[in-house]
C-alpha cells in the first residue's frame, strides 16, 4: 500500500476523517427508485452533455453521483482545479435548490483514496473526484493527454493531483472505475461518447464529428469496467462536442435551466469568466451551442421494430441515429417521419386489439412513453405510463383478453408486469413485481400459453434457465420461478404460442452459442413440462425475432455475428437472407407475407429489407436512413428546427 493510501486509511480510521454517514450509500427506496451515477472527464461535463437528465433525477428526488476522472486543470495547477471543483458544487447546489454548503471526505476505491463531497442538505448528491493531471503531452489538440495515453498506450500511466498523489496503468483506471460501480450500485450508469474512431492523434478542434480525447479515452474505460461489474442498470452513452452541428432540440425551459446550472460553475472557472460572475456573458462561443441540445449514442446492433399497418403493410420503428428521436416508416413511404422523444436506447412497436399500431419508448431517466397512430399519417402527443422506473425498453404483449400487457426489468432488480386498467388510450396502468430471481440476466421472454396465462423466461448468471406464470389468466400474482432442466443459456431469449397452443422458447446455448428450441409438451404451464431442447445448428448473438406463418408455425430469425448475416429458420428450413448488417432483426409475419429488416453495416443509418410474398422472396430493398432533425422533449415542442450555428470559442 503506497504512504498516501495508508495515510487516508489510517486517518479515517484512527481519527475519524471524514463522515461515514456520508459514506453510508442511500438507499434505493431514499433514492426514490433512481440511483444515477455518471462519470466524465472533466468538471463541466456533465452539465453541458448529460444536462436536463442529471437535474431530472435530482428533481425527482433520485440520488447523483459524478465521478469526475480528471484534475482538469489544464497544466495550470491545483489552483485552477480546485476553482473549477467549486464551480461544480455550486452548479450541483443550484440544480438541488439548496446552500452550497458540502461535506468533504475521503472515499477508499480499489485501494485508492478518492476525494468525494456530499451535499449538506441533500445527501442524495454527491461527487468523487480522481484527478488525474491533465495538460497536454504536446502542442495541444492532436497531441495525447495522460488520461488518453494511459487508455491507448501499453504500460502508459496517468497520475493524480493533489495530496493524495496516485499512479494508474489503464488496468488500474478500469479497476477503480469498476470498484465505484460495485459500491454505489447503480440504477444507470452515464458515460461520454465511445464511438468515436478516430485516433487521438488525429483529433481537431470544431472538426466535424471530432471529440476532446479525455471524453473519448473516460467512456472506453467505463466500457471495460461495466464488463467487469455488469449489473441490472440502464447504461447512456452522450455525444459531447458533435451535438453542436445537430439542431437544438432542448425545450426553452430545459435550455434556461441547463444555462443557469452552467453559469454557476463558470463563475469559478477563470477561462469562462475572467472576471468574476458581475461582467460574465457565459455561456457563449459552442457553450452556447451545447447547453441546446442533448443527445445519445444509438447503438448500431439495436434492432428495428415492426408493427402491422392497419390500412395495409407494416410500419418500421427506430431510434435514429442522428436524432436520438423515435421514427416511423410505412410500407407505403419511400421517406421516415420523426415521431420526437428523446431516446437513449431502442423502441418496442405494438398493434392494439382494434389493430392500431403503437410505439413505445423510454426515457434517458427511466420513464415509459407510447405513442399511437391517430389515422394516416397522424401521430399525436406522446403519453406517460405511470409504474415503475425501468432498466430497458419492455417487452410488449397482450393478456388472454386482449389488452397490451408489459414485462420491464424495473430499477429495484425486479421484473416487472404492467397492464392498462381499460381499453382508453389515456387509461392508468396496474403495475406488480414478479418473484424475485437471484442473478439474472437482464433478459426475458414471456408468451400467452393456452390456459390464457402469460409466462415470463428468464436466465441467470450460472446458465440456469427459468420460468414463471400468471396465477390465473391477466391477474397480476406470478408462481415462483420454476428451473427448466437439461438447458445451459446465456440468454437470448425469445418465446410464442404456436397454431397447436404449444409455447416454443429459443434460447442460446452457454457453450456452442447455438440457437436451442425447447418446446412444451404439455399444454399446462404450470405442470413445467419440456421436451428436450434441440439444436438448430447455427450460433447468433443478440435476441432473435420470432413471429408465426399462415399455419401458425414458428419462424425465427437472428444475426449470427455483429456485421455479419441473418439466417432464417421456419418450416421449410434454415437460411440465410444476407450480410452486411450490424442489429439483430426485425420480424413480422402479415397474411401470407413475411417482412425481415436489419441495420445494414453502412456509415449511414440504413436497413435491408427481405420481403417473402406466398413463399418467393423478392429482390432485397435498401431503406434510406431516419432524418437527422426531429428530436424533441416527450412532452413539450422544442425551440426550433434550426440547425446548429458553430461558433468559434476556446476548446
Amino acid at each position: 500500500m503506497s504512504a498516501a493510501r495508508w495515510f487516508a486509511a489510517w486517518c479515517m480510521v484512527v481519527l475519524g476523517c471524514g463522515l461515514t454517514s456520508a459514506w453510508a450509500r442511500e438507499s434505493l427506496i431514499q433514492c426514490h427508485g433512481m440511483r444515477d451515477l455518471a462519470f466524465v472527464a472533466h468538471q463541466d461535463d456533465d452539465l453541458l452533455f448529460m444536462n436536463p437528465d442529471i437535474s431530472a433525477t435530482i428533481d425527482a428526488g433520485g440520488c447523483v453521483q459524478i465521478v469526475y476522472l480528471t484534475a482538469a486543470e489544464r497544466g495550470e495547477g491545483e489552483q485552477y482545479m480546485m476553482g473549477r471543483a467549486r464551480g461544480v458544487r455550486a452548479a450541483y447546489a443550484y440544480q438541488a435548490d439548496k446552500p452550497d454548503n458540502w461535506i468533504e471526505d475521503i472515499a477508499m476505491f480499489d485501494e485508492r483514496p478518492l476525494v468525494r463531497f456530499v451535499l449538506k442538505a441533500n445527501r442524495r448528491v454527491s461527487m468523487v473526484h480522481m484527478r488525474l493531471k491533465d495538460p497536454w503531452l504536446g502542442k495541444g489538440w492532436g497531441s495525447l493527454t495522460p488520461l488518453s495515453r494511459a487508455e491507448s498506450v501499453p504500460g502508459a500511466t496517468a497520475q493524480s493531483l493533489g495530496p493524495y498523489v496516485e499512479t494508474y496503468t489503464r488496468e488500474d483506471l478500469v479497476a477503480t472505475i469498476a470498484d465505484i460501480i460495485k459500491a454505489y450500485q447503480p440504477t444507470v450508469v452515464r458515460h461520454m461518447d465511445a464511438s468515436i474512431t478516430i485516433p487521438y492523434t488525429k483529433l481537431c478542434w470544431r472538426c466535424p464529428g471530432h471529440d476532446h480525447p479525455d471524453h473519448i479515452a473516460s467512456a472506453r474505460l467505463v466500457r471495460d469496467a461495466i464488463k467487469i461489474e455488469p449489473g441490472t442498470y440502464a447504461e447512456v452513452g452522450y455525444v459531447d462536442y458533435p451535438t453542436q452541428e445537430r439542431p437544438i432540440n432542448l425545450t426553452a425551459d430545459e435550455i434556461a435551466r441547463k444555462t443557469k446550472a452552467f453559469r454557476h460553475y463558470a463563475w469559478d472557472d477563470y477561462r469562462y469568466c475572467p472576471n468574476g460572475p458581475v461582467t460574465c456573458k457565459e455561456p457563449a462561443g459552442t457553450a452556447a451551442s451545447w447547453v441546446g441540445r442533448t443527445y445519445y449514442v444509438i447503438r448500431r446492433n439495436a434492432a428495428p421494430a415492426v408493427a402491422a399497418n392497419p390500412a395495409g403493410g407494416y410500419f418500421l420503428f427506430a431510434v435514429g441515429e442522428a436524432n436520438s428521436a423515435a421514427n416511423v416508416r410505412a410500407s407505403r413511404d419511400k421517406h421516415w417521419s420523426p415521431l420526437g422523444g428523446r431516446i437513449a436506447g431502442h423502441v418496442a412497436a405494438f398493434n392494439r386489439g382494434n389493430g392500431v399500431a403503437g410505439v413505445l419508448a423510454r426515457d434517458a431517466t427511466g420513464h415509459l412513453w407510447f405513442k399511437t397512430q391517430a389515422g394516416g399519417r397522424l401521430w399525436p402527443a406522446w403519453q406517460s405510463i405511470n409504474g415503475p422506473s425501468v432498466i430497458s425498453v419492455p417487452l410488449v404483449t397482450r393478456n388472454a383478453d386482449g389488452r397490451m400487457a408489459l414485462l420491464a426489468l424495473g430499477n429495484d432488480g425486479l421484473f416487472h408486469y404492467g397492464a392498462p386498467q381499460s381499453i382508453r388510450p389515456d387509461a392508468s396502468w396496474e403495475w406488480s413485481a414478479l418473484p424475485e430471481l437471484a442473478r439474472f440476466l437482464p433478459d426475458v421472454a414471456v408468451a400467452l400459453d393456452a390456459d390464457g396465462r402469460l409466462t415470463a423466461f428468464a436466465a441467470n448468471r450460472e446458465g440456469g434457465l427459468w420460468t414463471s406464470s400468471q396465477s390465473e389468466p391477466g391477474v397480476g400474482a406470478w408462481t415462483p420461478w420454476r428451473q427448466i432442466g437439461g438447458v445451459t443459456t446465456s440468454g437470448g431469449l425469445a418465446a410464442l404460442r404456436n397454431g397447436q397452443g404449444l409455447i416454443e422458447l429459443y434460447a442460446r446455448d452457454k457453450k456452442t452459442g447455438h440457437m436451442l428450441k425447447i418446446s412444451q409438451s404439455q399444454h399446462a404451464a404450470a405442470n413445467n413440462q419440456w421436451e428436450t431442447a434441440a439444436d438448430m445448428g447455427f450460433s447468433y448473438v443478440g435476441h432473435p425475432a420470432i413471429g408465426l406463418d399462415g399455419q401458425g408455425r414458428a419462424v425465427v430469425a437472428a444475426l449470427d455475428h455483429a456485421d455479419g448475416s441473418i439466417w432464417l429458420i421456419d418450416a421449410s428450413g434454415l437460411v440465410t437472407l444476407g450480410g452486411n448488417v450490424e442489429s439483430a432483426p426485425g420480424l413480422l409475419t402479415l397474411n401470407r407475407s413475411l417482412y425481415v429488416f436489419a441495420r445494414s453495416n453502412e456509415i449511414a443509418q440504413t436497413y435491408r429489407l427481405w420481403t417473402r410474398v406466398k413463399g418467393h422472396w423478392q429482390r432485397p430493398q435498401r431503406l434510406s436512413a431516419p432524418p437527422a432533425f426531429g428530436g424533441e422533449s416527450f412532452v413539450h415542442t422544442r425551440v426550433n428546427h434550426a440547425p446548429a450555428t458553430i461558433m468559434a470559442a476556446k476548446p
